[in-house]
């Protein structure tokens, strides 16, 4: 009860809720999206933990948040809420005086990135153009927060040589920035875009310039016209180099150029206008790619300094789950998640459990029999994710040996095949198919038969079997079995 839902970002939100009452075996969190085409979570987490962060959610879209508490295999009454997540933040911010509406990239005031703007400089621009192309770099400019801490920037300018106007480490400010971008003079000359790149890789992004390691990098080109010289293998060094290249055609720039040159996808990395007064068309466009990019390599760069689990074995498998276990090393782990699904389903949404930080070993419930699954480990720390330890596992053919005898009007006995491994008890669950109360019976230990009474005469039952292990909740072996009492 009391389900809340607290730090709500675009693509993640808290859920917490207060503990049931009663004795419980874990809960059950569904959160069902309402816009189509993105995925549902399904999301398993024990008896004692009442909080989950539940990630990977679509920005801006509304979820209904069911919680569930388990009883063994059986769910109570679900708690309901609705939650909306937020929009990316990318937004228009205070239009700058003599350019264009500005566009602010909102990612935090600790983001770092170091990011060069490779302007063709050559004589199809003339003078005109080139003041539109200034104004367009102030655009961009101003989209981030620039320090020697936080985002740096660097113009070169190229025609039959590339030129630096100002090397990363040079100006420490927005202003310092925008003041040598409407300055920088106009060189004119061929377009030799091949020569410019491997001047970036070799002269700019370096540490004596000011570049830093472990900083996202990122490189924008914008250009007029085709290639006077070889182009691909400068920008795929680039490319290897974990540059981040977007490009930006005006006019006569060749498009299959622009993605040869670009990371892909181009959808989002190339960009073109007609000519050079519809820059203002795409500002918003680029400078949203820009954002988001530096953003998803500061999560990767995050990831690759947190420590993942390690050593991945399964073991107790059954038809219907198997129990992963897991090495870790790190003390400052919060928490772990195991999220599977068949691996055979590569588009499917997974289920996932939420492990407690002292506990490096799950059962994974709920599973088809003769499936391999994709089973992925995060550790979690109070900075993100690290990268999943990720493994295969198999489930075992489903048993069928399960019968009944012994028939009266009121009762019947139910015998099956013995689960593997060290089995505590079995639980049996039985309804009429017709409707009516769910009832449980218990046996006393492992023995695989138990008579169940107080059975409607001819009636239909659905009978379900799960077994129960010391260290684990129970697993189903078998279910919808339906038997009928005799006639009185």
């Amino acid at each position: 009860s009391n389900l809340q839902v607290t730090e709500i970002s675009s693509k993640s939100m808290r859920v917490m809720w207060d503990a049931s009452p009663d004795d419980v075996t874990g809960y059950k969190l569904q959160l069902m999206p309402m816009l189509a085409g993105s995925k549902r979570q399904e999301l398993y987490t024990g008896p004692t933990q009442t909080s989950v962060n539940v990630r990977d959610l679509s920005p801006e879209t509304e979820y209904e948040i069911s919680l569930f508490a388990l009883k063994g295999l059986t769910p109570s009454e679900p708690v309901l809420a609705m939650e909306k997540t937020q929009p990316v933040k990318v937004s228009l911010g205070n239009t700058v005086k003599g350019t264009f509406p500005s566009t602010e990239c909102s990612l935090g005031v600790d983001v770092q990135a170091d990011v060069v703007l490779l302007v063709d400089g050559s004589y199809s621009i003339g003078l005109a153009n080139f003041a539109k192309v200034r104004a367009f770099l102030e655009v961009l400019v101003n989209s981030f927060d620039i320090g020697p801490s936080k985002v740096q920037i660097s113009l070169v300018q190229y025609s039959r040589d590339p030129h630096t106007e100002f090397a990363l480490n040079k100006h420490h400010d927005s202003s310092a920035v925008v003041k040598a971008v409407r300055t920088f003079p106009y060189r004119g000359g061929s377009t030799n875009t091949g020569k410019a790149m491997t001047y970036v890789r070799d002269k700019i992004f370096v540490t004596s310039r000011g570049a830093r390691n472990n900083v996202p990098r990122v490189m924008v080109l914008i250009t007029d016209g085709k290639s006077s010289d070889s182009f691909k293998v400068p920008a795929e060094n680039l490319r290897r180099s974990d540059v981040e290249i977007f490009a930006v055609g005006v006019k006569d720039a060749v498009r299959s150029e622009l993605e040869a040159i670009a990371n892909h996808p181009a959808d989002n990395h190339v960009f073109e206008v007609e000519d050079f007064d519809a820059f203002e068309r795409i500002s918003k466009e680029l400078t949203q790619s820009i954002c988001l990019r530096i953003e998803q390599e500061l999560l990767n760069i995050k990831k690759r300094s947190l420590l993942p689990p390690k050593s991945l074995t399964f073991s107790e498998v059954t038809s219907t789950s198997f129990r992963a276990t897991w090495v870790s090393e790190d003390t400052d782990v919060l928490s772990y998640l195991v999220r599977f699904r068949p691996a055979a389903d590569i588009t499917g949404d997974y289920t996932t459990l939420a492990v407690p930080a002292d506990t490096t070993t799950a059962i994974l419930p709920h599973l088809s029999p003769l499936t391999t699954y994709e089973v992925n480990v995060f550790a979690q720390y109070d900075k993100g994710d690290s990268f999943p330890l990720t493994g295969e596992e198999t489930t075992l053919e489903g048993m069928g040996k399960f019968m009944t005898k012994f028939y009266t009007t009121d009762s019947f006995r139910v015998s099956w095949q013995a689960a593997p491994g060290s089995v505590l008890r079995y639980r049996i669950f039985y309804e009429p198919v017709s409707g009516g109360d769910r009832l449980e019976a218990q046996t006393r230990g492992p023995e695989t038969s138990i008579v169940l009474h107080e059975l409607f005469p001819i009636t239909t039952y659905r009978v379900t079997v799960s077994a129960e292990y010391v260290s684990v909740n129970t697993i189903t072996l078998y279910n919808t079995k339906l038997f009928s009492p005799l006639i009185p």
